[in-house]
């Protein structure tokens, strides 16, 4: 293995990522060979993963032929999630488009695709009116959570200096060149159950084939869970932000610097 491309991964990582980086530097070394760019790799692994959410809607529907296949669909993109990181750090090529813009759009399309795909299996599966509602629900959950999980970032940063990482805990982070049997039991665990627990597919998958009165009630708990997490979200921000001393004068900033920061409401 290109030492090179392993010292290209970040230092610190998920620990769901643990599999994923140890295939991705040989996948990297492939790309390598080829004209393709970072930003490439994330539009391909972004385009396949919005795909598979029309497997999850076939599993959803009957199809158990596809079952066992998207879970390795998903483990596929996740290594190509690692890869066009790796990518740009080997060719010097890091850039925040890249890394955050294009990364966060294929993230959120593949969550916003997985939710059409409930809320039209439910209809398939009931021809009940109800679907509709159930799925705005979904969306409007998730849509709220990602709001405030960018602005509590935004505030955080801003309100109290924080830098560090607001998603995971040191638990969930495993630093690179890791070997396995220095894992904790839990974070081994982790990194097999990181590869299971994707946006709530499989509990939905095995909901589904129970009723389909059960799948539409089973959705319609899944929005109210998504609205509870971005409320619940809001009550963290606001505690955390109360507790901690303020990192700067608000007043001396540049006027354009808050607003800057938070972008339009």
């Amino acid at each position: 293995m290109d030492a090179d491309i392993v010292a290209s991964q970040k230092r610190h990582d998920m620990m769901s990522a643990f599999w994923p980086r140890r295939v991705s530097p040989y996948v990297t070394r492939v790309l390598l060979r080829s004209p393709i760019t970072p930003n490439q790799t994330t539009v391909l692994w972004g385009s396949i993963s919005v795909a598979n959410s029309w497997l999850v809607y076939l599993a959803l529907t009957g199809v158990y032929s596809v079952i066992l296949l998207i879970p390795l669909v998903y483990v596929f993109t996740f290594t190509l999630d690692c890869v066009d990181g790796e990518i740009a750090r080997y060719r010097n090529m890091a850039n925040p488009v890249g890394g955050k813009l294009l990364d966060g759009i294929c993230h959120r399309a593949t969550e916003y695709s997985l939710l059409a795909a409930f809320t039209l299996a439910a209809y398939t599966s009931t021809g009940s009116w109800l679907a509709l509602p159930i799925g705005a629900m979904l969306f409007s959950g998730d849509a709220m959570y990602s709001y405030v999980y960018e602005r509590r970032l935004s505030t955080l940063r801003l309100q109290t200096g924080f830098t560090g990482r607001l998603k995971h805990t040191a638990a969930g982070v495993y630093e690179r060149g890791t070997p396995w049997g220095r894992l904790t039991r839990a974070q081994k665990i982790r990194t097999i159950t990181g590869q299971l627990q994707y946006k709530s597919i499989y509990p939905v998958i095995a909901v589904s084939y129970l009723s389909p009165r059960v799948f539409l009630a089973g959705l319609a708990a899944l929005a109210v869970y998504k609205h509870w997490q971005w409320l619940r979200l809001v009550g963290r921000t606001l505690t955390e932000v109360a507790e901690a001393p303020p990192a700067i004068d608000a007043g001396a900033e540049p006027q354009g610097a808050v607003a800057g920061a938070g972008g339009a409401p």
